[in-house]
C-alpha cells in the first residue's frame, strides 16, 4: 500500500503548490497603496493616503493632477468592472464571454446605446477648452496610465480580455447601460397592457396604478414663493388619465410579454447593478439638536461584486469634494463637500412607450403612420461572439423608435413593438449637471444644474451649512394626450398617443425649506405644486381645513413604490425634535414594515369571518405569528410566514387571468407591492374570482387557500416547529462576483450567502421576488447609508455592503461586510490630519 500512500502525497503536494502558486499569482496584481510611483502627465507630486476603509484621500496642486491621479487609483480597484460596463453599453459583452451574453448585446445595440453614446461623445467634443472637458480628460488620461503600465487584474487573463484603452465614447456607454437598468416600463407594460386588453379598467384599478386618495406622496413647497404659477402644474389628473377601454388597445400579446421576459432574463445576466429605489431624507436645523442640518442617504441598487459606489475624497486648495462615483464617470453622483451634501433616489417616473405599429400591407419595407405610409429606417449592427463567427442583426425605426421584436428569435414580425425612450431621445447633458454639482459651493449654484438633468429620472436631495433643505424631481417630464394612457401599449398608427413635448423644469414637484422641518423621498409618488394654497398637504384627511384642496392633487404617471418606506420615514421624523448623529441611525437602521403588518391583520380577520377556518390548539400557534408588528429580523419568523402566504394570496388571486409566465413577469414588478394591498381594500374586486371554476371565490376564500398551503410548505421547508421558521433560514445575500457563476471561482470571488435585516419595502431594505420555493434570495439593497451631521461635517458616517476594492486579493475587497450586516457605520473623514494616518502613495512626475 506504501504507492498508494505516495501518490496520496504525491497529490496533496500538487494541490498545495498549485494553490500557493493561484494566490501567489493573484496577489501579484493586487493594488499599490503604498510607496511611490511615476505618472505620466502629472505637474507636480500628488499625494493620496488611504483610510482603513481603502478610500483615497487625493491632494493635488491642481485640477489636472487630481483627476489623473484620481483616474489611475479608481483604475488599480476597479479595472474589470469599469471594463464590463462599457462593454455592457456598448454591445460587446459576447466577444468576450459567448452566446450565454448575445442577448445583452443585442438588446443594447437595438435601442441604440452605442449610437447614442457615439453622439453624446462628439458633443462632449464640442466643449474642449473648458474645465468639465480638462477634467473629464484627465481622468480617463490616469485610467490609460494603469491600463498600459498596471498590473492585469486576474479576470482579464481568466476570461481572456485585452486591455485596451478607454475614451470619452466609454463613458457615455457606462452612463447608458445605467439608465437602461433603471426603467421599469419594459418590464411592467406588457403586464398591464395584458389586462387591460383582456379584462378592462376594473381589474387594473385593484393593481393600484393610480393614484389614490388615501395614499401619500412626495410633498411639494417652495418656501421662495408665495404662490406658483398656474402653468407649475401638471396637468395628468388621476381623473383624466384615460381607462383602457377608452383608448383602443390592440392585441400584440406574444411579442410584449416575448420582449419583457428577454428583459428580465437580461437583467439577470447583466454586469450592471439596476438601482431599484432608495431613501433619503434631511432634517432642518429646527428639528435637531445642535441647530444644524443632518442629511442621510441609503440608495437601493442590485447587489453585485464589485459593488457599486466608489468613494473618493479630492482635494486642491481650492477645490474639495468627498464623492460616490460610478466607475469609469469621474464626478461624483452623490457627494458633499464643507458647504452641502446631495444625495439621490430614483423617481420613477414613466419615461418609456411602447407602441403597436402596424405594417404596410402593400410593402413590407414600410409602416403606416397617420394615415400613410412610410419607409423604416434601417439599421443593421455586426456582433462579434467569442470563438463563434460574428452575427448580424437589422433593426427597424419607426417615428417612435426601434423596433424591438427585430432583435430576438421567437417574437413575431407582424406585430411590430417599438420603444420611445427618452433618454435617447434628447442631448445628453447629465454629465454637465454632475459637473457642476460637483463645483458647486451653495445652494444657488446647485440648482441652477438640475434641470439638465433628463433622464433617468432622479430625485435630488439637498442639504447644507446655511441651513437648507431641498428636494427636486430632476427629468424631462414628457406631455402626453390626456386620453392616453402610458401604463399600456399604444397605437402607433394614429399618432394621437405620440408624446406632445417636455415640461420645463420648473414646472417639476420640488420641496425647498418646508415649514414641517424635513425633506424625504422614497420612491413614491410626487406631488406637484399647488396654485390654490402655499403648502400641498401629506394626505386628503391632513390639510388645515380638512378638506381636500380643489386643485392641489395633481400626479404625474409613472412606476412609483408604494408609500409604505415614506410613511414609516415620516412617523419616525415626526417623533422628535432633537435629532442627532446617533439617534438618526435608528431611522437608517429601521428593518419594520407597518404596512405588511397592517396586511396580515386584515388576513387574519378575513380568516377569523371565514365559517370554514380552524380554532384548534395547533393554528393557535400560527395565529400567534400572525400578531406581528412588521419587524424583519433575522430570528424573527413572522415575516417567513407572511412572504409565503403573500405569495400564495397574489398567485390564487391573479394567476388564474394572468397565466404562470404572465404572474411570474408580474412578480419582477414594482406593482407587486403597490398590488398587494390595493386589492385587500376591494372586497369585490374580481380578481378573487378564479375564471376556471364555476364557484365565484370571495377574497376570505382565496386568503383560507393561501394560509393553508403556507402552513403546508413551511412544514415541508423547515419543520412542523413554527419557532423554527426564522428569517434568517429563508432570506440571505450572497454578494456575486460575475466569475462567482462558475462553481470553482465561487469562493474565491463571491462573499455569503448571510442572513439580512428587512425585507421589501422596509427602510433598511433587503429586497428579493417573491417565488414558489420560499427561499428568498436578496438581490437588491442599501448600497451605503449616509449620515451627514454638519454640527460635525468632517466626520460623517457610512457603510458599503462589501468593500472599496474590486480586487480580490485587496484588503479592502470585503473588509466592510461584517459591520454591514450587523447594521454598524464607519467615519467618512475630511479632516487631513486624519487621513494622513492611513497608508501613503505618492505619486510623483
Amino acid at each position: 500500500m506504501k504507492w498508494l500512500k505516495r501518490i496520496l502525497i504525491g497529490l496533496l503536494v500538487l494541490i498545495i503548490v498549485i494553490a500557493i502558486s493561484a494566490y501567489l499569482w493573484l496577489n501579484s496584481s493586487a493594488p499599490q497603496y503604498e510607496g511611490e510611483l511615476k505618472l505620466s502627465g502629472l505637474k507636480e507630486k500628488v499625494d493620496v493616503y488611504f483610510d482603513e476603509s481603502g478610500v483615497p484621500h487625493i491632494y493635488a496642486q491642481n485640477k489636472h493632477d487630481l483627476y489623473l491621479a484620481f483616474g489611475y487609483v479608481h483604475a488599480q480597484d476597479r479595472l474589470f468592472q469599469m471594463e464590463m460596463l462599457r462593454r455592457a453599453g456598448s454591445g460587446r459583452l459576447a466577444e468576450i464571454i459567448g452566446r450565454p451574453l448575445l442577448k445583452v448585446d443585442k438588446m443594447f445595440r437595438t435601442i441604440g446605446l452605442p449610437q447614442y453614446a457615439k453622439e453624446s461623445a462628439e458633443r462632449l467634443e464640442t466643449f474642449k477648452g473648458t474645465p468639465m472637458y480638462d477634467d473629464i480628460t484627465a481622468y480617463l488620461e490616469g485610467i490609460n496610465q494603469f491600463v498600459m503600465n498596471g498590473d492585469t487584474p486576474p479576470e482579464f487573463s481568466i476570461i481572456g480580455i485585452e486591455k485596451t484603452p478607454f475614451t470619452y465614447y466609454d463613458l457615455f456607454c457606462i452612463t447608458g447601460a445605467m439608465s437602461f437598468s433603471f426603467s421599469q416600463a419594459q418590464k411592467t407594460e406588457p403586464v398591464v397592457g395584458f389586462i387591460a386588453d383582456q379584462y378592462g379598467e376594473e381589474y387594473l384599478r385593484d393593481m393600484g396604478l393610480w393614484h389614490g386618495d388615501h395614499e401619500t406622496f412626495i410633498r411639494s413647497y417652495d418656501a421662495r414663493k408665495k404662490e406658483t404659477k398656474k402653468d407649475s402644474i401638471l396637468p395628468v389628473t388621476t381623473d383624466t388619465l384615460a381607462a383602457p377601454e377608452q383608448i383602443g388597445i390592440t392585441s400584440i400579446h406574444q411579442s410584449t410579454l416575448q420582449f419583457a421576459a428577454v428583459v428580465a432574463e437580461i437583467e439577470a445576466l447583466l454586469p450592471v447593478s439596476p438601482l431599484e429605489g432608495s431613501n433619503s431624507w434631511v432634517v432642518a436645523g429646527s428639528r435637531t439638536e445642535n441647530n444644524k442640518v443632518i442629511f442621510c442617504n441609503d440608495t437601493h441598487i442590485g447587489y453585485l461584486l464589485p459593488q457599486t459606489w466608489y468613494e473618493a475624497h479630492l482635494v486642491t486648495p481650492d477645490f474639495e469634494m468627498y464623492g460616490h462615483h460610478m466607475a469609469g464617470v469621474p464626478f461624483a453622483l452623490v457627494g458633499r463637500n464643507r458647504d452641502l451634501s446631495w444625495g439621490l433616489t430614483m423617481l420613477l417616473n414613466d419615461d418609456m412607450d411602447f407602441y403597436e405599429e402596424k405594417n404596410n400591407p402593400d410593402n413590407p419595407h414600410q409602416y403606416i403612420y397617420k394615415g400613410q405610409p412610410r419607409d423604416y429606417e434601417i439599421q443593421t449592427h455586426q456582433i462579434k461572439i467569442k470563438g463563434e463567427a460574428d452575427t448580424t442583426i437589422t433593426v427597424r425605426h419607426t417615428v417612435h423608435g426601434p423596433v424591438v421584436n427585430d432583435a430576438f428569435e421567437g417574437m413575431p414580425k407582424e406585430k411590430p413593438l417599438s420603444m420611445w425612450w427618452v433618454y435617447t431621445q434628447l442631448p445628453n447633458r447629465t454629465i454637465e449637471a454632475l459637473y457642476g454639482m460637483n463645483n458647486s459651493n451653495g445652494f444657488t449654484a446647485f440648482e441652477k444644474n438640475l434641470g439638465l438633468i433628463h433622464a433617468p429620472g432622479l430625485n435630488v436631495n439637498y442639504g447644507d451649512a446655511k441651513g437648507n433643505v431641498a428636494w427636486w424631481a430632476c427629468a424631462k417630464l414628457a406631455k402626453r394626450n390626456t386620453s392616453t394612457n402610458p401604463w399600456t401599449i399604444l397605437d402607433g398608427e394614429s399618432g394621437r398617443d405620440d408624446i406632445q413635448g417636455y415640461y420645463s423644469f420648473n414646472q417639476n414637484p420640488h420641496c425647498i425649506n418646508p415649514p414641517w422641518g424635513y425633506i424625504h423621498s422614497a420612491n413614491e409618488w410626487p406631488a406637484a405644486l399647488d396654485t390654490a394654497t402655499k403648502i400641498i398637504w401629506e394626505s386628503t384627511y391632513d390639510s388645515l381645513s380638512g378638506e381636500r384642496p380643489p386643485s392641489a392633487f395633481y400626479y404625474y404617471p409613472g412606476y412609483y413604490k408604494p408609500q409604505y418606506r415614506s410613511d414609516r420615514i415620516k412617523k419616525l421624523l415626526d417623533s422628535r425634535k432633537d435629532w442627532t448623529m446617533t439617534s438618526i441611525q435608528e431611522v437608517m437602521n429601521d428593518h419594520i414594515n407597518e404596512a405588511d403588518s397592517a396586511l396580515m391583520q386584515m388576513w387574519v380577520r378575513a380568516l377569523m369571518e371565514n365559517p370554514n377556518f380552524p380554532v384548534d390548539g395547533e393554528h393557535a400557534v400560527y395565529q400567534d405569528l400572525m400578531l406581528w408588528n412588521g419587524d424583519y429580523s433575522p430570528n424573527s419568523c413572522s415575516p417567513t410566514l407572511f412572504n409565503k402566504m403573500l405569495y400564495h394570496f397574489l398567485h390564487e388571486a391573479m394567476a388564474d387571468e394572468l397565466g404562470e409566465e404572465r404572474f411570474r413577469l408580474f412578480l419582477q414588478t414594482h406593482q407587486v407591492q403597490r398590488t398587494q394591498m390595493e386589492l385587500m381594500r376591494h372586497v369585490n374586486s374580481p380578481w378573487w374570482d378564479n375564471v376556471h371554476t364555476q364557484e365565484i371565490e370571495r377574497a376570505s376564500d382565496i386568503i383560507l387557500i393561501a394560509y393553508h398551503q403556507s402552513i403546508a410548505d413551511l412544514k415541508d421547508q423547515f419543520g412542523s416547529n413554527p419557532k423554527s421558521w426564522r428569517w434568517e433560514k429563508a432570506a440571505s445575500l450572497e454578494l456575486k462576483h460575475p466569475l462567482g457563476e462558475v462553481a470553482l471561482f465561487r469562493p474565491i470571488f463571491n462573499v455569503g450567502p448571510e442572513p439580512v435585516y428587512g425585507g421589501n419595502e422596509t427602510i433598511e431594505q433587503a429586497g428579493f421576488y417573491l417565488d414558489s420555493t420560499g427561499q428568498y434570495k436578496v438581490h437588491f439593497g442599501s448600497q451605503m447609508r449616509i449620515i451627514v451631521d454638519f454640527a460635525n461635517v468632517d466626520s460623517a458616517l457610512n457603510i458599503t455592503p462589501c468593500g472599496q476594492s474590486g480586487h480580490v486579493m485587496s484588503k479592502h475587497y470585503n473588509d466592510q461586510a461584517l459591520k454591514y450586516r450587523k447594521l454598524q457605520y464607519r467615519v467618512m473623514s475630511m479632516k487631513k490630519s486624519n487621513n494622513e494616518k492611513g497608508d501613503h502613495l505618492i505619486l510623483n512626475p
